[in-house]
């Protein structure tokens, strides 16, 4: 029984397989191996993944049994994504600029017809059948420029130009053919293509032409096609008076267009008459009139008119920066996005509804989803990032909110691009995101894309151009996230180091960047290491725990100063030596000895390093510390020339007391003497306190 269900169920999996086109992983050179195997030419779909006509096609026609019928019996079908792989190649050797392209090659890789645009699957297979069965379009155009073409042959010639996507060349060859037709010609079914492509302006003659002829044409051609035609030039006209903003003598022409509409037989009359209200309304910039005539009775349209008029919307409402107006086409669009039954037109207006949306609010807008699963679907929708801001109830929290995501920039910058989501790390999902992520500290910033995966990370919102760093999502060269993959998958070029460095430092991860920093530095010879390029390298932030690079720094010190300059260099070796010597004071166990310390004092003068004499008494300050001496008249000595606010006064007191606490009276005294001649006030009060005087 379970071996019979198994054939079953392969059965149906096969008949669902040839239930629609097989288009197959192919490269165009196995492709052609292929036909020439199979005595086939090849059916190439160039698509890209944010073509709209292009998923229609994919999910509306080639999944028809019909579709995969005709095509996988007369071809081998292949699909290219012209943005990745050997796409780019291939439409340069072929001439695709327009999506969908349907590329007709024979096993030797020659082009032999070409279909542009997404149609019915009639539509496709009747053009793909005139470029299979005429001859080539060099040799119709050789015949062409000859005038050995007949007016049959011209047809022929103009159909194949138009299906191929040559709109110049078409309309070229159209106009001579029609310019040479009689009006019995024009009359006949056999130019009827050629009409219909002409009569597409109310005023031209071509429409006029078949308006007057109306009943021949419904008789010959059907009733139904011609109706087409005459809503086709209205909806043209309105079309383009909503969407673009036209000449207002383009306008002028609405009253007329409203009588021809009530005086004669149009398919589709009560949408065409909403159009006219919000082209009306366009013309007159009167945003009011065209939400309101937008807002009633939008049942009369259908999917494709309604992806028309809230493109126009979109487009018209935008410039009013009005946020009443705005939230109100995001409110209708969110309406109408649910009746919408076709894909592309769904699509478009749902990513005009949830923008609008957005841009409406007041403030930086925050989606109100319960999951960050749904948030992630969402994002799929709309194909945005996620910004998504992982806080807690603390008091950096309410001043990020107050005073960051209030500013005008911030709230336009994140409502336009990105969808916005707040995650609590103390309550909710705040668990789950801190064990994906690996979140642990409050008020860092992810940008995640579709799939969850992190696109970038903001850390220290507060310090630095909040706005640029949040555009640095947009650059593969500074997004955090995928600087990190890149890292993670194996590259190591010096120059990728140095960009993810610069991330690393801007999130503040220290340990990942003393490590990363040391593998850059090992893999660099002695002129990467001195150039400028590499010159981040030798910030204390990095060479802290290396032991090398400062080592390496301070035995090539002239040849640094002559590349990068004496001022910058110096206080690069000033900081690091700070830091070495501080280390003795605040770390317990500092590996430094006093022969260290008294390499550092014969480093300092050695080199005239810039602000030497304060250097050289903290060295001795330290120096006296490490050898363990704690009498204060020593160390008053060794600060001779240290301006007193820089003493390092409370970290000698607690250290020093820890040890003989029967000291406390003379440190006091000279603590007194200090705050004597401070004269910032801030210093006094901290030394008054700190003292308890």
């Amino acid at each position: 029984m379970k071996k019979l269900l198994s054939v079953f169920v392969g059965l149906l999996c096969s008949v669902a397989v040839f239930a629609q086109t097989d288009f197959q992983e192919l490269s165009l050179e196995e492709a052609c191996k292929k036909a020439k195997t199979e005595n086939k030419p090849i059916f190439l779909d160039c698509y890209t993944s944010w073509c709209g006509p292009c998923k229609m096609m994919a999910n509306e026609v080639f999944t028809l049994k019909e579709a995969g019928d005709y095509f996988n019996k007369n071809f081998v079908c292949v699909k290219t994504d012209m943005e990745k792989g050997g796409g780019p190649a291939i439409g340069k050797q072929y001439g695709v600029d327009a999506y969908p392209t349907f590329l007709i090659i024979n096993a030797n890789g020659k082009l032999m017809h070409k279909v542009v645009g997404a149609m019915p699957l009639e539509k496709l297979i009747e053009s793909v059948e005139i470029g299979l069965k005429a001859s080539s379009l060099a040799e119709y155009e050789a015949l062409y420029q000859a005038g050995k073409l007949d007016l049959t042959e011209q047809m022929a010639y103009w159909k194949l130009l138009s299906v191929s996507g040559d709109v110049v060349k078409a309309q070229s060859v159209g106009d001579n053919l029609w310019g040479k037709l009689t009006e019995k010609d024009k009359l006949s079914a056999a130019y009827w293509p050629l009409l219909q492509s002409r009569a597409t302006s109310l005023e031209s003659e071509e429409l006029k032409f078949v308006c007057a002829n109306r009943g021949h044409f419904e008789k010959e051609i059907g009733k139904e096609e011609v109706g087409d035609l005459i809503y086709n030039s209205f909806m043209s006209e309105l079309n383009l008076m909503i969407v673009y903003q036209l000449p207002a003598k383009k306008y002028d022409k609405i009253p007329g267009i409203r009588d021809l509409l009530e005086n004669n037989d149009v398919p589709r009359k009560d949408a065409l008459f909403k159009m006219i209200d919000l082209a009306e309304a366009r013309g007159k910039y009167d945003a009011t009139g065209f939400m309101d005539a937008l807002d009633t009775n939008l049942d009369v349209l259908n999917d494709s008119e309604k992806s028309w008029v809230f493109e126009g919307a979109n487009l018209f409402i935008s410039m009013f920066k009005d946020k009443a107006q705005l939230k109100r086409l995001g409110e209708i669009a969110i309406r109408e996005k649910e009746l919408i039954r076709d894909e592309v037109a769904k699509s478009k207006v749902t990513k005009i509804a949830f923008n609008f949306r957005r841009a409406g609010n007041d403030g930086v807008y925050w989606e109100n989803l319960k999951t960050l699963r749904e948030v992630l679907a969402q994002a799929e929708v709309e194909d945005k990032y996620v910004f998504l801001d992982c806080h807690n109830n603390g008091q950096t929290t309410k001043a990020i909110d107050d005073q960051l995501f209030t500013q005008k920039e911030v709230e336009d910058l994140l409502n336009k691009f990105f969808i916005n989501y707040r995650v609590n790390l103390e309550e909710g999902e705040g668990a789950k995101v801190i064990r994906r992520y690996g979140i642990n500290i409050p008020n860092v910033m992810l940008v995640l894309d579709k799939e969850g995966n992190v696109r970038h990370m903001i850390s220290n919102v507060m310090n630095g151009n909040f706005i640029e760093r949040v555009q640095e999502t947009f650059d593969d060269n500074k997004a955090f996230g995928v600087l990190e993959a890149r890292y993670v998958s194996g590259d190591r070029s010096p120059e990728f180091m140095v960009q993810y460095l610069t991330a690393l430092s801007k999130v503040a991860n220290s340990s990942k960047m003393a490590l990363v920093a040391v593998e850059l530095f090992a893999s660099l010879n002695d002129e990467q290491r001195t150039s400028p390029e590499f010159w981040m390298l030798y910030n204390p932030q990095f060479s802290g725990i290396s032991s090398e690079m400062k080592n390496y720094l301070f035995s090539h010190l002239q040849e640094f100063r002559e590349k990068i300059g004496t001022e910058k260099v110096d206080q690069t070796v000033v900081n690091q030596i700070y830091s070495d010597l501080s280390s003795v004071l605040y770390t317990q166990g500092s590996r430094y000895t006093v022969d260290d310390i008294n390499n550092i004092i014969q480093f300092i003068k050695r080199h005239d390093i810039q602000d030497s004499q304060q250097l050289l008494c903290i060295a001795n300050i330290t120096k006296l510390f490490k050898s363990k001496v704690h009498s204060v008249k020593d160390y008053k000595r060794a600060c001779k020339g240290l301006k007193p606010e820089n003493i390092p006064f409370a970290d000698l007191y607690a250290n020093i007391l820890a040890v003989e606490p029967e000291r406390t009276d003379e440190w006091n005294a000279w603590g007194k003497e200090i705050v004597e001649s401070l004269t910032d006030p801030g210093y006094i009060q901290w030394y008054k306190q700190f003292l308890q005087l």
